[in-house]
C-alpha cells in the first residue's frame, strides 16, 4: 500500500513544534466534464513531441494526450547514487512514452520488505495534455506525491492527472523522485565530494527540481506555458512545495504554489541527519572503510533499503526517518525561519488542512487513549512539560471521548495550526495567500469512516478513487470536485483562485484570519480555531527549549 500512508512519527512530531522557528501501464482516469475547462476548441495536437533529449510519442485517450515515463534525468545508479541528478543521454529513435515508469525503491509499511516492483531507474515524469488545446500556451500543474519521503510514486492511479487536465483544460505533470535512504542520506563524505556542490541529504529534493527544470525547458512543446507553472502536492509533496519556495536553487522554476496538508518545517538538521547516516553506514559494514562511499555504492538496493528499518508506529515510532536536510545549499536554514524572515519566493500560494487530519494515524498506529491519565502521558510525549495544558485545552466532554480529544489535539497541532502559521508568514511577507479548510467526510473508506482525514481531499482535487477511498465519486461529490478543480485552476491561471460564479475565496491576512471551507456546500469563515491555534503557537515555542534535537531535526 502506498497512497495516503503519509507520515512517520518524526514527520508528525516536527510539525507539532514548527513554532520553534517562528519570530505500471494505465489508460488514465475517466474524462471529466464541466468545471472551468478551456480545452477542446482547437485542432488535434500531435502525439509526437520533440524534447531536448529527442522525440517522444504518447497516445490519445478520451480528450487527452498522455505521455508516460519520460526520463528527466539519468538513472541514479552506480557512481550516480547519492549524487545530484545528472542529465539523461539523448536518444536517437522516438521514445515510446506509453508506460508509467517504475516507482523509486521503497519498503512496504506492512511487511517492511523491499517492493520488488520498484527500481533505482525511476527518475521519470508523466504528462497529461488536452487533445485539442484552446491555445498554444496553457497553464501547467506539477504534482509532487506524498508518502513521508519514503513511499509513493507519481504514477499511482490516485494521482492520475487526466480528470484534472480534461476538467480544466490545463496540462498536468506528475513526478517520481528518490525516496528513503537513496533520496535523503547525509554523510560528510558525500558533502565533500564536489566543491561546487557542498550539500548532502537532498537528492530526492534535487530530483524534484530537475523535473521542474525539465518542465521549464520542454513543456512548451506539449502546449504548456513555462511561465505559468503551479507546483502542488499533499503531505510530503506539500512540504516539498514549500521547501522549493524557500530554496534559492529553485527560484524561477514555478510561479504559483498549492500546499495541501504540508506543514513546512519538517526538515532535518545536518547533525541529526549525519548521525543517522553514520548509523546507516555502520549497519552496512561500511563505516571506517577507507572508501566508505565506494562501499555503500556497491551494496544492493535491497541491502540499502533494509539497513535501517523505519517504524510502523505512525505516532511514536523510533525507526529511521528520511527527510530533506537543512544543508546550507538547498535549504539555507530551517524552512520555518526562512518563511518568518521573508526569505522565500513570494509566489501566490494556497495552503490548507483537513478537519480530521490525525484520525488516519491513530488507526494505522492502532493508538488507543483510554482515559485522562493516558491522554496526559500521550500529550506529554508530544510536547514535554505541557501534557496537563493539552488535556485542559481538549476536554473529553467537549469531544465526546478521550480518544477523540487526543486525535483532535494532534490534528490541530500538527496540521491545522501549523498551516495557519504558514499562512501568516507568507501573507505578512507579501505573498498573496489563500487559506482553506477541507471538511467533507467521505464514506466507504478502506479503514471505515475517518472524517476528513489526512489525504482525503486528493480524491476531489484529482478526481480519482484511490486505495483509501476506492468508491467512484457520487454526483454531489463530482460537483464539489469540479468546484475545487475550478479554484485550483483559476489560481494556476492568474495567481488567484477566485472565478466567476463561485463562492468568493478571501485573501488571507492575519488581521482578518479568513479561510474558505471546502465541502459539499462551500462557505467562508473567520478566526477558525483561533484560541486553539494561539495555544499551540505558544506551547510549540516553549517546547523548543525542551526538544531542540527531536527526530524531526528542527534546530541546527
Amino acid at each position: 500500500m502506498r497512497s495516503g500512508l503519509p507520515l512517520s512519527s518524526a514527520f508528525l512530531l516536527a510539525a507539532l513544534t514548527a513554532a520553534c522557528n517562528s519570530s505500471e501501464t494505465t489508460s488514465g482516469g475517466s474524462g471529466g466534464s464541466g468545471g472551468t475547462g478551456t480545452g477542446g476548441g482547437g485542432e488535434p495536437a500531435t502525439l509526437v513531441v520533440k524534447t531536448d533529449k529527442g522525440m517522444v510519442e504518447g497516445y490519445a485517450d478520451g480528450s487527452s494526450r498522455l505521455f508516460f515515463g519520460i526520463p528527466y534525468a539519468a538513472p541514479p545508479t552506480g557512481d550516480l547514487r547519492w549524487k545530484p541528478p545528472a542529465p539523461h543521454d539523448a536518444w536517437e529513435s522516438t521514445f515510446e512514452a506509453t508506460k508509467k515508469g517504475k516507482a523509486c525503491p521503497q519498503t512496504s509499511p506492512l511487511t517492511a520488505k523491499l517492493d520488488t516492483s520498484s527500481s533505482e531507474d525511476c527518475l521519470v515524469l508523466n504528462v497529461w495534455a488536452p487533445e485539442k488545446p484552446s491555445s498554444a500556451s496553457l497553464p501547467v500543474l506539477v504534482w509532487i506525491h506524498g508518502g513521508a519521503f519514503v513511499l509513493g510514486s507519481g504514477g499511482e492511479k490516485a494521482y492520475d492527472g487526466q480528470v484534472l487536465s480534461e476538467t480544466t483544460g490545463m496540462l498536468v505533470v506528475s513526478v517520481n523522485y528518490r525516496l528513503g535512504p537513496l533520496g535523503f542520506l547525509a554523510l560528510p563524505e558525500l558533502e565533500s565530494e564536489s566543491a561546487s556542490h557542498p550539500s548532502t541529504g537532498g537528492y530526492g529534493f534535487e530530483d524534484q527540481r530537475a523535473a521542474l527544470q525539465w518542465v521549464k525547458a520542454n513543456i512548451a512543446a506539449f502546449g504548456g506555458d513555462p511561465g505559468k507553472v503551479t507546483l502542488f502536492g499533499e503531505s510530503a509533496g506539500g512540504i516539498s512545495t514549500c521547501m522549493h519556495m524557500v530554496s534559492p536553487e529553485s527560484k524561477g522554476l514555478f510561479q504559483r504554489a498549492i500546499i495541501e496538508s504540508g506543514p513546512c518545517d519538517t526538515a532535518v538538521s545536518k547533525p541529526v541527519a549525519t548521525a543517522q547516516g553514520d548509523a546507516f553506514a555502520a549497519a552496512l559494514g561500511c563505516k571506517g572503510d577507507p572508501d566508505v562511499l565506494g562501499c555503500l555504492r556497491g551494496k544492493s538496493t535491497e541491502e540499502i533499503m533494509s539497513a535501517l528499518p523505519s517504524s510502523n508506529d505512525f505516532l511514536f515510532g523510533d525507526g529511521a526517518n528520511w527527510f530533506p536536510v537543512v544543508d546550507g545549499w538547498n535549504l539555507p536554514d530551517a524552512p520555518g525561519k526562512l518563511l518568518e524572515s521573508g526569505s522565500f519566493e513570494k509566489v501566490p500560494v494556497i495552503v490548507g488542512s483537513n478537519a480530521d487530519e490525525a484520525t488516519l494515524f491513530f488507526v494505522l498506529g492502532k493508538t488507543k487513549i483510554t482515559d485522562e491519565a493516558a491522554f496526559e502521558t500521550f500529550a506529554e510525549a508530544l510536547v514535554p512539560g505541557h501534557g496537563k495544558d493539552v488535556v485542559a485545552k481538549y476536554p473529553s466532554a467537549t469531544y465526546g471521548s478521550v480518544q477523540a480529544a487526543a486525535t483532535a489535539a494532534v490534528g490541530d497541532a500538527g496540521f491545522v495550526c501549523a498551516t495557519r502559521r504558514m499562512a501568516r508568514a507568507t501573507s505578512q511577507a507579501g505573498a498573496d495567500t489563500f487559506l482553506y479548510h477541507f471538511t467533507y467526510a467521505p464514506k466507504g473508506g478502506l479503514f471505515g469512516d475517518l472524517g476528513a482525514f489526512h489525504s482525503a481531499e486528493i480524491k476531489f482535487v484529482l478526481g480519482n478513487p484511490g486505495q483509501l477511498l476506492p468508491n467512484p465519486l457520487t454526483d454531489e461529490e463530482l460537483t464539489m470536485s469540479k468546484a475545487i478543480m475550478g479554484y485550483w485552476s483559476a489560481h494556476a491561471d492568474k495567481g488567484n483562485p477566485n472565478l466567476e460564479g463561485a463562492v468568493e475565496w478571501p485573501q488571507y491576512t492575519a488581521a482578518k484570519d479568513q479561510n474558505i471551507v471546502l465541502d459539499l456546500t462551500i462557505s467562508t469563515q473567520s478566526s477558525f480555531k483561533k484560541d486553539l491555534c494561539d495555544f499551540w503557537d505558544e506551547v510549540g515555542a516553549k517546547a523548543c527549549d525542551s526538544r531542540p534535537s527531536m527526530a524531526g531535526g528542527l534546530s541546527p
